[in-house]
């Protein structure tokens, strides 16, 4: 048995591993240090990995469950409620970019089919990079961050005409350019519109069944053979494999089973991805990079100038406002995967030189590396552009937290916005008790932001968040962290700065109870059955409401079956059935974007009892509004909906489409 790819896929995944810890710890994305991996190992540099090692399937594979990660997250309700966003900024951007990129590139003497594989993958942003630090610097509710996101959307979907059109420049040598982009187009139609019956007809009860065994491994394993056999579909019509498994994810994102897929799969696509750009690595020459080092460096400074100019003017076209354009130009100035998907295309039907792809892939690697810093550095470059008063020091999460909680003043700071944080913020908030929360889970954070929520991304260790958070202002700390380490960090943390603000932690058994004890925190509670009503009556408690009152709303709770509980924004760690396989009731945050339908209606008018949803909240600018019959949404406005999956997935298509 000849064990030759065994183990030269045990020496990618083991230098990986070392890698990906590094680049943690230097707060650089997991994708550079797969693709750092790949140069490393490859046969130009140190030549442990041979040219005759052969991953390509692997990491095929992991695009197709990169697009269909994407297709699952793909809303055309959110499409159609930010399309001045989406198909203004993004339209334009992906139009005017592609072709002054092509335009120079012909100029420069490269083939008319390497100019459009440059053109398409240059134009295109790293909609991973991006998003992520957005979310991680709680930016992606910011006005910049709206415009890139939306325009992001628009880059994904032209993604995917790309990848039909690579196959069909493959074809011109049987037939014409047209014929063979006709006949390709023809082909991609076709196969939607089978995957739209194939999803609407099949797929739900298919999944039913499968749900109803409670099996989680069959669940996964349908989710995937699903994927696998779209992308199979689409290489028996000469089409990308990723086209394929765009539309499967597209399919099962308008189920509700969207999350649970996402989640459940994430593993396998990360390390199929992961292994992608690995191979990515491998095609990059670096003795070409050495040689042009100069050239490169200044194509792709020259990439992140022309795209960020254009990008900020085409926003300030769309929005009016100089200062968030230039920000997000600055934070779509890069290229992104997709470059790396459709360069490998190209690559596989031979319609690329490997001096055209290493050039490519270098000015794209060199970009991606220069995003985290640009886009840290946005908000003081915008300014000074514009000519705006700011300190030199780009703002931080630290800087973030601190403007948005400065005039918040005796509130309760919550250390984890998990399913018991969030039960404890319900009950602050009906008692008009000021709270702020600080979570490490993107997802929670997101959709709670969505909502209105005071919740900030951060680690709860760090005491320098704990502060701008207003930790010497607060009137108490509570601590909902899983980790006993962590809370025992967070614990000491508290107390280094805050020697008397009582502080109530919550652990998951009493194994570190005597510990936390001792070091500082005035109250314990381990978690038991209704773990989550007695956290609640003893902070009400330490925050002196009366004990009759405190019983007697318990006591209430219990008489209507626990209803204030139901509900939880979803995140990293949730699943949406029961142990018992019942749906769970989730919340949702829908924030009213300027073409929502809701918009200019009033709560009377909304079809809410059509979807089975219950209407929670209405938060107009940073305010919670009365539900009134008679209240009618404005733009802006952010909604909080309670119910399942399914419901919440109908109620937000007819509050953003009608």
């Amino acid at each position: 048995m000849d064990f030759g790819f065994f183990n030269q896929l045990l020496i990618i995944f083991s230098v990986s591993v070392f890698a990906i810890a590094l680049f943690h710890r230097l707060r650089i994305p997991d994708t550079l240090a797969y693709l750092m991996v790949g140069i490393a190992l490859g046969p130009t540099a140190t030549g442990i990995i041979d040219t005759s090692f052969d991953i390509t399937l692997l990491a095929e594979i992991g695009v197709v469950f990169l697009l269909f990660s994407l297709g699952l997250e793909f809303s055309l309700a959110n499409v159609l409620a930010m399309r001045r966003i989406v198909f203004g900024l993004g339209g334009l951007q992906v139009m005017i970019c592609t072709l002054l990129i092509g335009f120079c590139g012909l100029m420069l003497g490269f083939s008319p089919v390497g100019t459009l594989v440059m053109a398409a993958g240059l134009s295109l942003s790293s909609t991973a990079i991006v998003s992520k630090e957005l979310t991680r610097r709680n930016e992606l509710r910011s006005n910049h961050g709206q415009l890139a996101i939306g325009t992001l959307i628009f880059q994904d979907i032209a993604a995917v005409f790309f990848l039909i059109l690579i196959p069909a420049m493959a074809g011109i040598g049987e037939n014409s350019l047209a014929v063979s982009l006709l006949l390709s187009l023809g082909k991609g139609l076709g196969f939607v519109a089978f995957m739209v019956l194939f999803g609407r007809w099949v797929l739900p009860r298919m999944f039913h069944e499968i749900a109803s065994t409670k099996s989680e491994e069959l669940f996964v394993l349908s989710a995937i053979v699903v994927c696998l056999v779209a992308a199979w579909l689409t290489h028996l019509l000469d089409l990308s494999m990723a086209l394929g498994g765009f539309v499967a994810g597209m399919m099962l994102g308008e189920s509700h089973y969207r999350h649970q897929i996402e989640t459940d799969i994430r593993p396998f696509r990360d390390i199929l991805l992961g292994l992608f750009f690995v191979s990515v690595g491998l095609m990059l020459n670096l003795d070409l990079f050495l040689e042009n080092w100069s050239m490169i460096l200044l194509a792709s400074l020259g990439l992140i100038l022309f795209k960020a100019t254009m990008i900020a003017m085409l926003a300030w076209f769309i929005q009016n406002n100089k200062k968030h354009a230039i920000r997000t130009g600055i934070c779509l100035a890069q290229s992104g995967e997709f470059c790396f998907a459709l360069v490998a295309l190209a690559g596989q039907y031979g319609l690329l030189e490997m001096s055209t792809s290493s050039m490519i892939l270098s000015i794209t690697i060199v970009s991606m590396a220069a995003t985290p810093l640009l886009i840290r550095y946005s908000g003081p470059l915008a300014s000074r552009i514009t000519q705006q008063k700011q300190s030199k020091e780009p703002k931080k999460a630290v800087d973030v937290i601190s403007e948005q909680t400065c005039d918040v003043d005796r509130h309760i700071l919550i250390l984890g916005y998990g399913r018991v944080g969030q039960v404890i913020s319900r009950f602050l908030r009906e008692d008009n008790l000021p709270y702020v929360a600080i979570d490490d889970d993107p997802i929670h954070v997101r959709e709670a932001s969505r909502a209105g929520e005071p919740v900030f991304f951060g680690d709860c260790r760090r005491t320098e968040l704990l502060q701008a958070a207003g930790l010497e202002r607060a009137r108490m700390v509570v601590i909902c962290i899983d980790s006993s380490r962590a809370a025992q960090a967070a614990l000491e943390g508290i107390r280094s700065i805050n020697k008397t603000i009582p502080i109530l932690v919550r652990t998951r058994d009493d194994n570190k109870m005597e510990l936390l004890k001792q070091g500082g925190a005035t109250e314990v509670v381990p978690e038991v059955l209704e773990s989550s009503l007695v956290i609640v009556s003893h902070v009400l408690t330490m925050l002196g409401q009366p004990e009759f009152s405190i019983r007697q709303r318990i006591q209430s709770v219990r008489r209507e079956r626990y209803d204030i509980l139901h509900g939880f924004f979803f995140g990293q760690s949730e699943t949406l059935r029961t142990q018992e396989g019942e749906d769970c009731e989730l919340l949702q945050g829908i924030t009213l974007a300027d073409k929502a339908w809701a918009v200019g209606k009033t709560v009377a008018e909304l079809p809410l009892d059509e979807a089975g949803i219950h209407l929670k909240r209405i938060t107009r600018d940073g305010e919670e509004l009365d539900i009134d019959e008679q209240l009618r949404l404005t733009v802006g406005d952010a909604l909080l909906i309670k119910g399942t999956q399914k419901q919440i997935e109908q109620g937000e298509i007819l509050l953003l489409r009608g």
